[in-house]
């Protein structure tokens, strides 16, 4: 492991550290992009099943590089040199740094408890870790599930690949940690000097800003946040154009320039974190879609540099083939969330992946069986007392607790009071963006409750809307707020430089108010409990998952081992038919994966065999296994069971020409 560590340190270092030179801009700004592309290749891998080639990739990334080093000019090389001291020794960087390893070394004790990640997010990349690739068709572990879309996936099994012989959960929570810590990470860039107590407390900062609307992601694989990260990033992004691009790619005479390293890194940052953010969630598409609208909107500024130009005697021409460029570029970003969230969608396709919710809004799209929920009154009632009364995090803060209004409303002040760092134009259109784009999804969330989720009983009250809100709402709140906080440290030391402002605040100032921000409103409690505090419950949240699994599923774990050769199979589990039992199925589809498991709660006292073969085959299951029951099970499988008798409690392969089945009886040597 040690050494498979040094490997992965060394190729991501060198990367970070190469590009940081290429495109001359600080670490910190590059890791996100570096993360987008590390996600992107793991995908690539994944689709083949050869995940495991990345450590052939991180040793030519290595030696590519010493080549390239040793090739360059003595002069170039001292210049590089030069560059990543000064990068390696940034205050920026250091905070970084600091955050990540403290991040990650917190979570060495970190064990699987929420419920979303027992039903899909923990027991997909278990099955990832093993099969070192998605699964084979109709094999995914989560059948109900099988669309998710897998970035954050991929994250988690990049460190969980540094242990290769053993499942170590608490890998996938650094890795989840440090997948959404990294787009924040840019936040810190400006960041000046060394001062031990403001790099100490921007660090934690960067830890409990999400905890001042979002409570899942600390102790969870919340998906939601992961989204909120990088669209609040691609928000960002949109508004840091370099200033040379202000009037771009034209010269002096109005005549075009090729495209530079500056336009290269912009717009390809743009098209990453978008490519990435479509694949981290099936509702990514919205969010991608809202930023789109948006770096449309903020296009303006190549108009009025166009228009500009044009004042100054540029030819009609040129100036129109100025704003054409500007489109292209817009729709070069938009390619790319379209290229990978369609190939997932391809994928899942051919490969018979699909979840129970996007079946559900098919339905509702396409047919009449569903209407809007009969509780549409009470769903109603329930969001507007949540949305207005309930703190969007179940703590008290030090000072503010803030309602999902009061954010609301709070993300419009902060526009306002940041209206000396903005011009008019820029000012209106983030002002309207975030009230509108905030508007729709709110409103999106609650036509999901009342059509897909209308059977979700537990939002009628407004204890259970606000986990609604709160979570749903994740890239909206904590997206926003990400996106305003870049604004002002970028800009907002322009506040404290009058000569009667003390040298401390001049150079500290807009971190300052980003601190204090961050401190009037998080919820510490779970902040400190998602990094520290959690360890206080592990043993009793590792006694519950035990419960989870009775003497049936212990049977059936136990039997389905011989199946560690045949790791793309299916199991098609007949339960009897007495009592529910989908929680503790949930949890014996976790400690089975890699392995495929289908439940079917049968009472055989009164299953005919061609129904039951139908119900097999529609599993598309590989093999067969049948809970010990008082009926006789005989009866139903023994004219399909080849080589005797039919018995529970034994594992048998399903061979099925599609008009005859037969059960084969699997044994140890087979």
């Amino acid at each position: 492991m040690i050494y498979l560590t040094i490997l992965h340190i060394a190729a991501v270092s060198v990367c970070i550290f190469f590009l940081a030179y290429c495109f001359r801009v600080s670490p910190v700004e590059i890791m996100p992009v570096f993360t987008c592309g590390l996600v992107l290749l793991l995908y690539v891998l994944a689709m083949a099943g050869r995940l495991s080639w990345i450590d052939g990739i991180a040793v030519l990334a290595v030696v590519s590089f010493g080549i390239w080093l040793v090739s360059r000019r003595r002069e170039q090389r001292k210049e590089f040199g030069r560059v990543c001291l000064n990068n390696m020794t940034e205050a920026s960087f250091l905070t970084a740094v600091f955050l990540l390893i403290v991040t990650i070394l917190c979570t060495s004790g970190k064990v699987v408890t929420w419920w979303d990640d027992i039903n899909f997010w923990a027991t997909d990349v278990k099955s990832l870790y093993i099969l070192d690739g998605f699964a084979k068709k109709y094999a995914n572990v989560a059948p109900e599930f099988g669309d998710y879309p897998p970035a954050a996936q991929l994250i988690k099994w990049w460190f969980l690949h540094l242990s290769p012989h053993e499942f170590r959960e608490e890998l996938a929570f650094a890795g989840y940690y440090v997948m959404n810590l990294v787009f924040l990470l840019p936040l810190l860039r400006g960041l000046k000097g060394r001062n031990v107590f403001v790099m100490f407390c921007m660090a934690a900062a960067l830890w409990f800003m999400p905890s001042i609307a979002e409570v899942y992601g600390y102790d969870g694989f919340c998906a939601d946040l992961t989204m909120a990260c990088i669209y609040g990033g691609f928000l960002y992004a949109v508004t840091d154009m370099p200033q040379g691009e202000r009037t771009r790619s034209l010269s002096s005479r109005g005549e075009f320039r090729k495209v530079n390293s500056e336009e290269i890194y912009f717009y390809g940052r743009l098209g990453l974190y978008l490519g990435v953010l479509v694949l981290v969630k099936s509702i990514g598409f919205v969010w991608a879609l809202f930023g789109l609208i948006f770096m449309l909107l903020y296009q303006r500024r190549e108009t009025v540099a166009a228009d500009e130009h044009k004042s100054r005697g540029m030819s009609f021409v040129a100036a129109d083939q100025h704003k054409f460029r500007g489109l292209l570029s817009v729709a070069a970003v938009a390619s790319v969330p379209v290229l990978t969230g369609g190939s997932w969608m391809f994928f899942c396709l051919i490969m018979r992946r699909v979840t129970k919710t996007t079946a559900t809004a098919v339905k509702y799209m396409t047919t009449d069986e569903y209407g809007i929920s009969g509780y549409t009154g009470e769903f109603a009632r329930a969001f507007l007392k949540a949305f207005v009364s309930s703190p969007l995090h179940k703590e008290k803060s030090v000072v503010i607790d803030l309602t999902p209004l009061g954010l609301y409303l709070c993300i419009c002040v902060l526009v306002i009071l940041m209206r000396p760092l903005l011009s008019g134009w820029q000012r209106r259109i983030i002002l309207w963006f975030t009230v509108v784009s905030g508007a729709l999804f709110y409103g999106i969330i609650f036509v999901a409750h009342i059509t897909i989720f209308a059977t979700e009983t537990q939002y009628l009250e407004a204890a259970g809307m606000i986990s609604s809100i709160e979570r749903y709402g994740a890239p909206f709140t904590i997206g926003t707020l990400l996106f305003l906080a870049g604004i002002w440290l970028n800009r907002g030391d322009v506040i404290f430089q009058s000569e009667k402002v003390p040298d401390f605040l001049r150079k500290y100032g807009a971190y300052l108010c980003f601190i204090l921000f961050v401190a009037l409103t998080a919820g510490y409690r779970i902040g400190y409990h998602g990094l520290v505090g959690y360890r206080q419950e592990t043993e009793a949240k590792l006694a519950e998952r035990a419960e989870m699994i009775g003497a049936d599923e212990a049977k059936f774990l136990k039997t389905i081992r011989i199946l560690e050769t045949d790791t793309g199979a299916r199991v098609c589990y007949i339960r009897r038919g007495d009592t529910p039992r989908w929680v503790n199925n949930s949890y014996t589809a976790y400690e089975a994966s890699p392995i495929s498991v289908v439940y079917k709660s049968v009472n055989l006292d009164d299953a005919p065999t061609e129904w039951m073969v139908q119900e097999i085959r529609a599993s598309h299951a590989t093999y067969l296994y049948a809970e010990d029951t008082e009926a006789d099970a005989g009866e139903v499988f023994d004219e399909i069971t080849r080589e005797g008798a039919f018995a529970c409690g034994v594992l048998y392969r399903i061979v099925d020409d599609g008009a005859n089945m037969e059960l084969t009886r699997v044994s140890k040597d087979a």
